[in-house]
Parts: C-alpha cells; sequence; structure tokens
C-alpha cells in the first residue's frame, strides 16, 4: 500500500486529490495537510511513501519545505503556477501538476512511481462506479458543508452560484460547473443542460425533451440529448 500525504492550503484542492487517490487500489490517503508545519509532523509520526505538495501556501513554500527535508518522501508538486517547473526538476520531483488537476493528468503522474523507488504499484483502476458512494464538501455561507454523493439530486446554475439539491435540503455554492465536475466522480453524474448537472442514479423517466428526476422535471439541452440517450442505451426516445 502506498500511503500518501496530501499539503495544499485549499480545502477543494485536498478534497479533489483526496477523491482521485481513493479511486485507485493500491493507494491510501493517510492524511491532509493545510501547511508545511503541519505536514512535518506527519512525516515524523507516519511512514509517507508519496507527497502531494503544493507550491504556493503561507508560511513556508512547498519549495522551500522540500528543501529543509533530510529525508523527504516522493513528492508531486501540485500548482497553479508554471514557473516553478525548473525548481520542482532540479528537486527530483516525481511529477508536476498544474490545476486544475484532471483525473487523467492525475493517472499519468502516479504511473510514474515505479518499483525502483521501492513501491508497490497497482494497474489504475476505472474511475469511481456509478452508485456514488462517497462525498464532497461545499462551501456554504461561512462553513465547509460534508454532502454525500448518493443524496445529491440535481445541480443547477444560480447566476454565479449553483444550487446542488440533495434528498435534505437544497445548498447554494460559490463555484461553476467546471469546478464542481473536477470534485465529482467521473460517471453518475451528467450535464443535461448547460445550467443543469443530474445524478443518473435518480432518473425515473424522459419524455420529449424533459427528464424526471426524483419529483421534478428537468429541460434536456439539444446539444447534450444524444449523450444522455447514449448513456442510457435508448436511442429512440422521441
Amino acid at each position: 500500500m502506498i500511503n500518501c500525504l496530501i499539503v495544499d492550503d485549499e480545502p477543494l484542492a485536498r478534497q479533489l486529490l483526496e477523491g482521485y487517490i481513493s479511486q485507485l487500489p493500491g493507494l491510501n490517503c493517510l492524511a491532509t495537510c493545510q501547511s508545511a508545519v503541519e505536514a512535518f509532523g506527519m512525516l515524523h509520526e507516519h511512514r509517507v511513501d508519496v507527497m502531494f505538495l503544493d507550491i504556493q501556501m503561507p508560511g513556508i513554500t512547498g519549495v522551500n519545505f522540500m528543501r529543509s527535508l533530510k529525508n523527504a518522501p516522493k513528492v508531486i508538486f501540485t500548482t497553479a503556477y508554471s514557473e516553478y517547473a525548473v525548481d520542482a526538476f532540479e528537486l527530483e520531483a516525481v511529477d508536476y501538476l498544474l490545476k486544475p488537476i484532471t483525473f487523467e493528468r492525475f493517472l499519468k503522474a502516479i504511473q510514474k512511481i515505479k518499483p525502483d523507488n521501492g513501491l508497490p504499484v497497482d494497474k489504475p483502476a476505472a474511475p469511481a462506479p456509478p452508485d456514488n458512494t462517497g462525498h464532497i464538501f461545499l462551501k456554504v455561507d461561512r462553513r465547509l458543508v460534508k454532502l454525500d454523493l448518493a443524496d445529491i439530486i440535481y445541480i443547477e446554475a444560480y447566476g454565479d452560484y449553483l444550487k446542488v439539491h440533495t434528498a435534505p435540503q437544497t445548498y447554494v455554492t460559490y463555484m461553476t460547473f467546471n469546478k464542481i465536475e473536477q470534485l465529482l466522480p467521473a460517471t453518475g453524474f451528467m450535464r443535461i443542460h448547460r445550467s443543469t448537472m443530474v445524478n443518473t442514479a435518480y432518473i425515473r423517466f424522459i419524455e420529449g425533451n424533459f427528464v424526471r428526476v426524483g419529483e421534478q422535471d428537468l429541460a434536456i439541452g439539444q446539444s447534450y440529448r444524444e449523450r444522455l440517450l447514449g448513456s442510457l442505451n435508448q436511442k429512440d426516445v422521441s
């Protein structure tokens, strides 16, 4: 088992990587840290094989933190800034991931961890299955709210915000569709309109240009219709 440590001051960035790690057998997210100081303690208390390390953080930067370590684990830098690539190369980092990080790019980084590094390597698995187990955290007002994926019925655009409709209640969060798509598993959730995404587990039927999701009828955008019907193996719905 490869123990992974995530070090990033952004909660959503930590959550994204934690979700990616959970989708691969042989990887274990040991902990997530929001600062180099917190990560320093984890490195001294636990065996860490791979550290996903943000570069721009308050206090000690990721680059300086890695330089300070005598016995650093394998490091995969994660950052929104490309100008630190030379530093990463000099420090012999395994890889350098530019945000926003896609699952495919994450897989390529993991595949660079070879057996001669002393780490076991498992064949990467497919993204999370459509049963939508697991959870995400969304910033609602001043809180990070944990939402079970299985409870999310559909998501709709609301100006610069998103309305996330769940079985218990509706949450409003400041986020784009592109951002939330990075947090959700690759299967099980689908855009049916430029302003609407649904949990396919809640689809009851499709009639005309509308889909019944839970108790709500939602419009299907023309450019999304073929993909939706194709995913349901039904292309003859009129």
